[in-house]
């Protein structure tokens, strides 16, 4: 048969042996929703690298934003690219093969652009991996024309100098109007045949972005720290600008938020559908960087975001949506958009999740409805655990809030609170710290107060990390042995409250601190570190300290200096990126700060205005608001009236105002499915349904496939019933799992559904909201007498595809004539080896062709290397669920000297 494919077929590199490595779903692309470009059409090429795992990745929404507004560009292309795994860069280098794009596959060096976002400093030798991998050359004076531009963006990159020699640019302020225009520069200038000098002194004229080689540094004497002193002359004379301007949205309303980004076939960290609801925060957490940098507070429309969230799920079948921003309660119409969400989120039986609303005061009628539709832990980051100390940072909450809320969420029926603090904070006290402990076990008697037998607290504690940009920016860090002497001290109180106590890890912290104040010369420190093997920094697998250590110590930097208190009236490493806070207002927060005084929240009146007010109580807070608005004169202009106008513009469309009473119900009975399954009580319709998994996807696991099958029905609209409990599960059962990395032609699966089907019709709707490399061949209803599809499955058939097919028959023979067939079995369980006969198990064996249909082939868009071999055709028999193993059967064959490639499962017998 023919092989001939509609479209072309993009083979991915690292196929053959993806099955050796961690999570290999990590590395197969064809996600749905993934935008995959003709680049012989597109005017500018651009990676988009994340320097972590692929799951971490995919779940940050600024990621996902850049990827749609570049790719929504017809001239334009975007492909993703992540850190790969230690186990992945082993295998590259051993195999000397590059780091390649998910869309395309394409190495990174056949880009125009490769840019990575910074969220965390302790990722930062991930990228020196990403662009060795990558074959472009680390350094930037390094770079040959051809080289792609290599630059970064995100919170980290307002304080760049550790990574200027790696970066040819800096975006600094918000990226997705400045990074579809400068892609379209460097693409229309490349093609005219500009030099990559003459397009980065261009860039380099722009709001936004830091060209680092134009820049002079010296040694500031008063903080022994490496600052940048201006533009080079011979630039400054040609326009670049001695301060770099963040570059800001004035608005988010122009940028609608992606709800077709691509869906991971794999678990992502953040499992569920998130929405940026606003960006910037009022706060002013004086401890809190991205507070202070992407001011000022910019929200979207409340009818938006719900349109938004509603749309996203069915888009991508998820179950659970979250709002995500710096302060979700402090987001205007808070109130009335949760409880319209929450409505609406019913009706599509799924839910908000409410870890994400990291916040206080929030109306009791949200509570309320969350307490109907789930019953899980809530968060909240005191972040200090004595008033003094919250003072100090400017957290404007009291012990009385905290309290208030625990008891209204454990008088709700929740059992489990989440409570973030940090330790290390400026003149922060054995008191402070023990304020911690006694303020956690406060919030577990007032559970117990309204009824909870036993409440469950969880207290996370990390270390202070003074940050650029911030009114601790001159603080200093406390030492390692500090760290770890507060964090024993809280473990100990831990176990006399009987709370349960997280730490972060220490080192981890310090070096974070070292890094985030760093400046220029720290690259060298990175780039040493990452010659002697670090990697992934930020996870305890990976992280090691003495390594850095040592290089630490052979740089002779003075690191105590750059974590102790720096001086005011020095320069700072990060002074020339100008993100539009006034240096004065900085150095009146640090002052308020060690007078143990807070400043209220500016651009907003009291709270209690903003979350389901009355007309008329807002009508009275607009008229004294031009007076009572609180403006610090931080540098950012911020429109004050137009904020109030907004705002009001917003409640009003969600029809906010209410001026009757609120009356809390007596007793809150906890929402569950009314579409699940009664227990011992068969209901409704089941089917049998038998589909092909192949290709890339069969990488993914059994647990992950199971999830992806239900968001293709969600996609579907098809209903289906749940399980009983508080974490209801749709009622799909699966024949055995799958060795990863193995294709079937024929796998089962059986559903529940509240409604009859005609399966032509069901058959048609799955497959057109299917994934990549799955296709659903047939749909049979099935009776209650019928045995459950573990019971019914009675043999399994195998093709292994064999390079010298001359042997195949002879092979054949031999095991058909043999008595036994023995092998070596490994169990997991006990990590050994044990002899296994097999021969039991094998029902026929015999040569054989396989050749894959056409429409296979073109629905995957890839070419099986089994299609078209010759092989071993086996029949393996099914008892009780075990049967011979996929790589038993590989290892078998390769015994007895044939050369086999990976087999495909081609059919399953069924009673």
């Amino acid at each position: 048969m023919s092989l001939e494919t509609t479209t072309p077929s993009i083979v991915n590199p690292y196929a053959s042996f993806l099955d050796t490595v961690e999570k290999p779903a990590r590395y197969i692309g064809g996600e749905h929703f993934l935008m995959q470009k003709d680049w012989s059409k597109v005017v500018a090429k651009v990676a988009l690298g994340f320097p972590d795992v692929y799951e971490i990745g995919m779940s940050h929404l600024g990621y996902k934003i850049l990827y749609e507004e570049i790719n929504r560009e017809e001239s334009l292309l975007a492909e993703r690219v992540f850190a790969p795994w230690m186990d992945m860069e082993k295998i590259l280098r051993e195999k000397n093969l590059p780091l390649v794009t998910l869309e395309n596959f394409k190495p990174l060096k056949d880009f125009d652009v490769v840019g990575f976002s910074l969220q965390y400093e302790m990722s930062y030798t991930n990228i020196l991996t990403m662009l060795d991998l990558g074959e472009i050359p680390l350094f930037t004076k390094d770079r040959k024309e051809t080289d792609p531009f290599v630059i970064c963006g995100g919170p980290c990159a307002t304080h760049p100098e550790p990574l200027a020699p790696f970066m040819d640019f800096v975006v600094v302020g918000d990226g997705e109007k400045l990074f579809v225009r400068l892609a379209h520069f460097i693409g229309e200038a490349r093609a005219q045949g500009y030099k990559r000098h003459d397009i980065l002194l261009e860039l380099a004229k722009w709001d936004g972005i830091y060209v680092p080689q134009f820049y002079d540094t010296e040694i500031d004497e008063k903080t022994e720290l490496e600052v940048v002193v201006g533009a080079k002359p011979e630039y400054a004379s040609l326009g670049v600008p001695d301060k770099v301007k963040r570059f800001f949205l004035a608005s988010l309303k122009d940028y609608p938020f992606p709800t077709k980004s691509p869906i991971p076939h794999m678990t992502a960290i953040f499992d569920r559908f998130s929405v940026e609801l606003a960006r910037g925060c009022t706060e002013g957490c004086r401890f809190c960087q991205a507070g202070m940098i992407y001011r000022p507070v910019r929200e979207r429309n409340p009818k938006q975001v719900i349109e938004i969230v509603m749309d996203g799920l069915k888009n991508g079948g998820f179950d659970e949506a979250s709002l995500t921003c710096l302060s979700t309660a402090d987001y205007s119409a808070v109130t009335p958009l949760v409880l319209e969400l929450l409505d609406r989120l019913a009706e599509d039986k799924s839910v908000l999740g409410i870890s994400s609303l990291r916040a206080y005061g929030l109306d009791e009628r949200i509570l309320d409805k969350m307490a109907k539709v789930k019953n899980s832990s809530l968060t909240f980051a005191p972040e200090g655990g004595s008033q003094r100390i919250r003072d100090v940072i400017n957290k404007n909450i009291t012990e009385e809030d905290l309290l208030k809320t625990a008891g209204n969420i454990f008088a709700r029926g929740w059992n489990k609170m989440k409570l973030y603090f940090m330790i290390g904070l400026p003149t922060e006290t054995d008191e402070d710290v023990i304020a911690i402990m006694e303020t956690a076990y406060k919030s577990k008697l007032e559970g117990r107060k309204v009824g909870v037998r036993e409440p469950n607290i969880t207290v996370s504690v990390s270390s202070f990390v003074p940050k650029p940009h911030t009114p601790f920016q001159w603080a200093s860090m406390i030492t390692l042995e500090e760290i770890e002497r507060k964090q024993n001290l809280l473990f100990d109180l831990s176990k006399r409250y009987k709370l349960n106590f997280r730490r972060h890890y220490s080192k981890i912290s310090y070096l974070e601190g070292v890094v985030s104040r760093g400046d220029r010369r720290v690259a060298d420190i990175i780039y040493n570190a990452w010659k002697k093997g670090a990697r992934f920094d930020g996870w305890d697998e990976g992280f090691k300290f003495d390594l850095w250590v040592e290089c630490l110590e052979e740089s002779g930097i003075n690191v105590a200096n750059m974590l102790g208190t720096i001086r005011m009236d020095g320069k700072l490493p990060w002074d020339h990126i100008d993100v539009g806070l006034e240096p004065k207002f900085l150095v009146n927060e640090w002052k308020r700060a060690l007078a143990d005084r807070s400043s209220p929240p500016c651009g907003k009146p009291n709270k209690e205005h903003l979350h389901y007010p009355n007309l008329e109580a807002l009508e009275q807070a607009h008229d004294v608001e031009k007076k009572k608005l609180v403006c610090f004169n931080c540098g950012i202009k911020c429109d004050l009236k137009g904020m109030v106008d907004e705002r009001r513009e917003y409640l009003t469309a969600m029809k906010a105002f209410k001026n009757e009473p609120y009356v809390k119900p007596e007793k809150i009975k906890h929402h569950l499915p009314d579409i699940r399954e009664k227990r011992n009580q068969e209901i409704g319709h089941t089917y049998r349904i038998n589909f092909s998994k192949i290709g890339s996807i069969s990488f993914i696991s059994h647990l992950d496939l199971q999830k992806i099958m239900m968001r293709i029905f969600k996609r579907a609209t098809l209903k289906v019933y749940y399980s009983e409990g508080f974490n209801p599960r749709p009622l799909l059962a699966f024949g055995p799992a799958l060795s990863l990395g193995i294709s079937s032609l024929s796998e089962f699966f059986d559903v529940r559904t509240p409604e009859a089907w005609n399966e032509d019709e069901i058959l048609k709707l799955l497959q057109d909201n299917s994934e990549k490399g799955i296709l659903f061949n047939s749909i049979r209803k099935i009776e209650k007498k019928d045995p459950s599809i573990q019971d019914a499955v009675t043999e399994f058939t195998y093709f292994l595809p064999v390079r010298n097919a001359d042997k195949i028959q002879a092979v054949i023979d031999t095991l058909s004539n043999s008595d036994t067939v023995k092998i070596q079995s490994f169990s997991k369980k006990d990590q050994s080896y044990s002899e296994k006969d097999i021969k039991p198990y094998i029902k026929s064996l015999k040569k054989h062709q396989l050749d894959l249909e056409v429409k296979l082939i073109n629905t995957i868009h890839e070419v099986s290397p089994c299609s078209g071999m010759e092989g071993v055709e086996i029949k393996t028999l099914v008892s009780q669920g075990a049967s011979i193993r996929t790589h038993e059967l590989i290892s078998l064959f390769k015994d007895y000297g044939l050369e086999v490639e990976k087999p495909i499962k081609t059919q399953v017998a069924m009673l």
